[in-house]
C-alpha cells in the first residue's frame, strides 16, 4: 500500500519580532548544534496523520473541509518561547497565546480524523511553531534565561483563514512540504 507522511497545519508568514528573534537566537547558540527552521516554512502542526494510505486522502480531505469550514477565521497570538525536552532540550518554539477556537478546532478535528482510526494525543494541546530541532547544547542555561525574558512577550498576531494539509517529505538537508489541498475557514 502506498503512503504519504502527511500532517494538517496552520501556516505563519513570521513578521519581523518573529525574524529577529530566530536570528537572536542562532547568534546565542552558535556554538550549539541546533536545526533552526526557516521562517518560510513555519507551521503550527494540528494533526500529525504519519503515512497515510494515498487511498484514503480524498475521503480523508472531504471530511477535513466539513469539518474545517465550520469555522470563522480566528486570530493568533505568538507569545513567549519555551522548549521541549527535560531535562535537556529537544526543540525550541514559541508559544501560542489560549484561543477557545484553535482549542475547539483541535477537538473537531480529532474527532473527525478518528472516523479514519486515527488517535490523537489525550495530553494537553500545546500549540506552538518550531523554532529549533536541538542536536546538541553545551549549557541550557542560556535558553532558560532566554525562555524568561521572552515569556510574556507577544510577538505578533496571525489571522487564521485556511488550515493545509501537507505531505512531509523527509531530505537530508531538512523536511520539504507538499501541499496536498489547502481548506478555507468560513467565508474565506
Amino acid at each position: 500500500m502506498e503512503t504519504k507522511r502527511t500532517f494538517l497545519a496552520i501556516d505563519v508568514a513570521p513578521q519581523d519580532d518573529i525574524i529577529d528573534l530566530l536570528q537572536e537566537l542562532k547568534r546565542n547558540h552558535k556554538l550549539d548544534s541546533i536545526k533552526w527552521v526557516d521562517p518560510a516554512i513555519m507551521h503550527l502542526t494540528l494533526f500529525f496523520l504519519g503515512d497515510t494510505p494515498i487511498a484514503n486522502i480524498p475521503d480523508i480531505c472531504d471530511k477535513l473541509k466539513g469539518t474545517i469550514q465550520k469555522f470563522e477565521p480566528f486570530s493568533l497570538t505568538l507569545k513567549g518561547i519555551g522548549f521541549f525536552g527535560r531535562p535537556l532540550p529537544r526543540v525550541i518554539w514559541v508559544g501560542v497565546d489560549f484561543s477557545e477556537v484553535l482549542n475547539d478546532l483541535k477537538l473537531s478535528v480529532d474527532s473527525a480524523l478518528s472516523e479514519f482510526g486515527y488517535s490523537f494525543d489525550k495530553e494537553r494541546f500545546n500549540p506552538h511553531f518550531t523554532l529549533g530541532r536541538v542536536k546538541f547544547m553545551h549549557n541550557t542555561d542560556k535558553l532558560n534565561a532566554e525562555v524568561q525574558q521572552y515569556r510574556n512577550k507577544s510577538f505578533q498576531v496571525q489571522t487564521v483563514r485556511e488550515l493545509v494539509l501537507y505531505e512531509s517529505i523527509l531530505k537530508r538537508q531538512g523536511p520539504e512540504y507538499r501541499i496536498i489541498q489547502k481548506f478555507q475557514l468560513k467565508g474565506c
